[in-house]
């Protein structure tokens, strides 16, 4: 998992291809593989609770063969083939993972290419590889190359960063042959320097097949830490290759790089060793991730695959410090990290009464009786469980209300002003036979779904009782999305709070409040955002007095080339395509422009580049009054790295 940080320098202003057949038939794959069980004894653990950059598109004249007949494939190239049978449609479906077979000749290709940028990648990484006799099976006898790096200019400074960058596009080339490739990437490395933590990446986001050469585009990123200091370098080049085998470059044009450099090491250090490493919860479950985890519980007890438990931050024992509660998977206990002054922590779920060892995937941290201490909610399972803080951080269950399916997050606020906080929560997948039978569910359809689980509003009547008020204030309309994240905020500066939903599979709700009812106005304002919306947050970014909106979604590399390709979904209307190619851009900056609209800004700002981004927050994470952007990021993955 990679984190993605954007720093803020605004100031007061005067598909279904074979790519997405794989992701499909991968998950398919996995339930066939998880229906199996497994064996193993469960690991001891204590008693808990149980309740029972934005591309550029590729050019339009592209060309890609059509599909070819899927052709038999050998049930050696079927995974487990020696320990199960597999059924004729999972051994079709792993066919098509083989672009060749499948008639998708850009992915074929961008296979081929990958394991030669990869080549130079790691030349970049071990600087002493870079010589003109290592590239020269990489490159065609005509090759050119404009520089790497050029002469980046500053564009932010501050006492631990300093962030230059250098516009490419119009160079000239430079260097020629393997010769000049090395030098060229030699300038490129030289401020990486000799630092034993060094690390090069080159990924293709667009492919142009021509008759006798293909256009590539490709991601840049490279970093290097020492004890001194650490650089990072992010950048887009544009290759040409030769279609022999394998692949030759026949030219680079660099067109961006940024480099940002932390003179005295990297902005964060890793603390998570002397914070947590005393507990017994850490060392015993916090440290270990989903796949172990797996391997050793029986299977209906397993945590789940997709691993999308929360956390809450917040003074639960009433000593100021901030505290912290971890939610759990299934079979595993939720634990409460209490705040030491020492700066380490003290594991108290079992003593506090909030060890659940239900799944759990949110929790918020929220004073809901107006006693001025701490209460707790906990998604346990398909309820929503309230906690009462009944001294010292210890809590009795003061209510339940059944959700009807996982509660993927939450989001408190008086949003009807009678001095008590509401709650919102999130569904994803429904709890039904046919949406559970998938990882994720089965959204109909896949860019425009509205047959999810329905969120849902909770008023707080006061001594903490509850009333579900979702229809009755106007948020039953577009409620069936597939929401991760919802975020309360005045956005229209008018008093009221009003509610943005971020929907996965769905086109993004804001509902405006007005006069006790709620409105979804998403597409009147422009902030729909068709995308795999994960996350929300609410900050203004550029200081003009009203908020913004910044949205994570999912950056898909695959989903660039495949989408802009002639063979895609070829009966597909232009907006039915430009939803799916939009789905693959990553995340979205809105920037408020008052009077009830707002506009895309993500490409002006460069912040769309986020990865699978389940979580973005504005926040100054550099105390210099303006507000930048966090985000945290990353899927299962397990033991094979092939599709990182």
């Amino acid at each position: 998992m990679l984190t993605a940080l954007y720093l803020s320098t605004f100031r007061t202003a005067p598909w279904v291809g074979s790519r997405a057949r794989r992701w499909c038939s991968r998950w398919a794959v996995v339930a066939a593989l998880l229906a199996c069980g497994c064996d193993s004894a469960p690991p001891q653990v204590e008693p808990a609770r149980s309740k029972a950059p934005a591309p550029k598109p590729p050019n339009a004249n592209e060309r890609d063969a059509p599909p070819a007949a899927v052709q038999p494939v050998s049930s050696a190239l079927t995974p487990g083939h020696e320990q199960r049978r597999f059924d004729a449609l999972l051994r079709e479906e792993y066919a098509r993972e083989n672009s060749e077979v499948d008639g998708w000749q850009s992915e074929a290709f961008q296979e081929q290419a990958t394991a030669q940028l990869k080549k130079i990648a790691k030349a970049i990484a071990h600087r002493a590889t870079i010589s003109a006799e290592a590239l020269g099976e990489l490159v065609a006898d005509d090759f050119q190359c404009t520089t790497l790096r050029g002469n980046p200019a500053e564009v932010h400074r501050e006492p631990g960063l300093i962030v230059a960058k250098a516009a490419l596009a119009d160079e000239r080339p430079q260097h020629a042959a393997a010769a000049g490739l090395a030098t060229a990437l030699a300038e490129l490395a030289e401020p990486l320097g000799d630092d034993e933590h060094t690390w090069a990446k080159l990924k293709i986001f667009g492919v142009e097949l021509k008759d006798n050469a293909v256009a590539t585009q490709v991601r840049y990123e490279a970093s290097s830490r020492g004890a001194a200091r650490a650089v990072g370098q992010v950048g887009v080049w544009r290759c040409r290759w030769s279609r022999a085998q394998p692949p030759r470059l026949q030219s680079i044009q660099a067109e961006s790089l940024q480099e940002s450099t932390a003179p005295n090491g990297a902005i964060f250090a890793d603390c998570t060793q002397s914070v947590l490493g005393q507990t017994s919860a850490y060392r015993e479950q916090l440290a270990w991730g989903v796949d172990h985890w797996r391997a050793r519980y029986e299977k209906s007890l397993a945590p789940y695959i997709t691993g999308l438990e929360g956390i809450a931050v917040g003074d639960l024992n009433g000593d100021t410090l901030e505290d912290v509660y971890v939610c759990q998977g299934n079979g595993l206990p939720n634990r409460l990290l209490l705040h030491q002054p020492d700066g380490t922590v003290r594991e108290a779920a079992a003593a506090a009464g909030v060890d659940w060892l239900d799944a759990t995937n949110s929790a918020l941290i929220v004073d809901l009786d107006n006693d001025f201490d701490q209460d707790l909610i906990v998604g346990v399972e398909d309820e929503m469980v309230v906690h009462e803080n009944v001294g010292r951080g210890v809590f009795r269950v003061a209510a339940a209300m059944p959700f009807g399916a996982a509660i993927d997050s939450m989001a408190a606020a008086d949003f009807d002003g009678d001095g008590d906080m509401d709650i919102y929560l999130c569904g994803h997948t429904p709890s039904s036979p046919d949406q559970e039978e998938s990882v994720l569910g089965f959204p109909v359809p896949f860019q425009d779904a509205n047959n999810g689980a329905a969120n849902r509003l909770f008023r707080n009547l006061g001594e903490l009782k509850f009333e579900d008020v979702t229809a009755a204030v106007g948020l039953d309309v577009n409620n069936r999305r597939f929401s991760y994240a919802a975020a309360w905020e005045d956005y229209d500066n008018d008093g009221d709070l009003d509610l943005y939903v971020a929907n996965d599979f769905g086109r993004n709700n804001l509902y405006r409040y007005t006069d006790g009812r709620f409105e979804d106005v998403a597409a009147a304002a422009g902030v729909e955002d068709v995308g795999s919306g994960m996350s929300v947050s609410w900050g203004d970014f550029n200081q003009d007095g009203h908020m913004d909106l910044y949205v994570g979604n999912m950056f898909s590399t695959a989903g660039h080339r495949v989408t802009y390709q002639r063979q895609f979904r070829p009966g597909d209307d232009a907006q039915t395509l430009a939803h799916l190619r939009r789905m693959a851009r990553g995340n979205t900056l809105f920037a408020n422009g008052g009077h009830g609209k707002f506009r895309d800004a993500s490409l002006a700002a460069d912040v769309t580049m986020g990865r699978w981004a389940w979580g973005s927050n504005f926040v100054d994470v550099n105390n210099d009054g303006r507000q930048d952007l966090l985000i945290a990021n990353g899927f299962v993955s397990a033991p094979d790295l092939r599709d990182l």
